[in-house]
């Protein structure tokens, strides 16, 4: 049974203040699974804003976690720019076809409205209904691509990539256009009384060096904390995949969270740990998706006992968004973990 002292917006209040909390903020990233508590498909999860808002709802119903995450897909800005997606039945929506396809297609972007191009708005009415139905709780969280990644959805990844090295004008250009988009999203998601979460899966050590990220990623990051700062938010920041050579790069942009995925994150602790609070990092595929709740909890339980004393202070986590088809079980058994063993003495 929890002996839970603080409801989950307490916490993080408390947490992000410096004030003494209960125990250890606990925030498994169930993105598109909200889906699967409701029990609609992921198209129409993705695709009708008060759908979203109830799914993320009854998710938060479902596992008390500290901190509500809305999200859908990683292209949802490129498409409102331009780039065409392929809108599967019962999962999220990728790609299909970039809209900058030669370099000249570029002179033609122009960021989008947020509260009226693409499926934007859907961000901005969840963050508003959740705010409603819950927000007395919990603080909801808007998850977003970041310039970095929007950049690539606009250009396809792997011409991107390409464009770093053969042709960084245009790299720039797309992430100029793009950070004002990012910029432009952000207002609504704060005017809509949400926690604004940049996330940016393209942008890890899988795809960039270091100088890389120090070229191509941090002049478009630090603007886009400032202006979440200036709403009185804390700039949080989401990396995916591996970041083991990225770490001082990311604490470099001083954001007031770090959330990680393939990385051993207690190097980072010793690494960065004093200048950056660490946010993660169960296993999403093979501990939550395909693991038992004895697998979870003790994951979790060894990232408290060994990560739990960060300097800067340590939020437990799954390293990336929780698979749509993870059993509800193993996400209870993170929340139980965090009660057993995060407890603040």
């Amino acid at each position: 049974m929890s002996t839970n002292t603080m409801t989950p917006k307490e916490r993080i209040g408390s947490f992000l203040g410096g004030k003494p909390i209960d125990r250890v903020p606990c925030v498994p990233l169930i993105l598109n699974h909200a889906a699967r508590v409701l029990g609609v498909p992921v198209s129409r999860f993705g695709s009708n804003g008060k759908v979203m808002a109830d799914a993320n709802a009854a998710a938060f119903r479902r596992y008390r976690q500290d901190l509500i995450t809305v999200f859908t897909d990683t292209a949802i800005t490129a498409e409102a720019m331009g780039t065409k997606l392929a809108f599967p039945e019962d999962r999220a929506a990728y790609v299909a076809e970039p809209c900058v396809k030669r370099p000249e297609d570029a002179e033609s972007l122009r960021a989008p409205d947020p509260l009226k191009d693409g499926r934007l708005a859907i961000y901005v009415e969840a963050a508003q209904r959740l705010n409603e139905m819950v927000g007395g709780e919990v603080f909801v969280a808007c998850c977003y691509p970041a310039a970095f990644t929007t950049a690539a959805c606009l250009r396809g990844t792997e011409m991107f990539a390409r464009d770093l090295i053969r042709n960084p004008a245009l790299a720039h250009k797309l992430l100029k256009v793009s950070l004002e988009a990012t910029l432009n999203l952000t207002d609504a998601i704060c005017k809509a009384g949400a926690v604004p979460v940049p996330v940016d899966p393209v942008a890890s050590g899988s795809v960039l060096s270091a100088k890389q990220f120090h070229e191509f990623v941090a002049p478009y990051m630090l603007p886009l904390f400032a202006r979440i700062q200036s709403y009185g938010w804390p700039a949080m920041y989401h990396v995916c995949g591996k970041t083991r050579l990225l770490l001082d790069e990311l604490a470099d942009l001083k954001p007031t969270a770090l959330s990680l995925d393939k990385v051993d994150i207690v190097l980072a602790k010793k690494q960065i740990g004093d200048r950056v609070c660490l946010m993660g990092n169960i296993k999403p595929t093979e501990t939550f998706f395909q693991g038992t709740p004895a697998d979870v909890e003790n994951e979790a339980r060894v990232l408290i006992e060994t990560v739990g004393d960060n300097p800067c202070g340590f939020i437990l986590a799954s390293g990336c968004e929780i698979p749509v088809d993870t059993p509800p079980e193993n996400i209870h058994a993170m929340m139980r973990a965090a009660d057993t063993y995060g407890r603040k003495s």
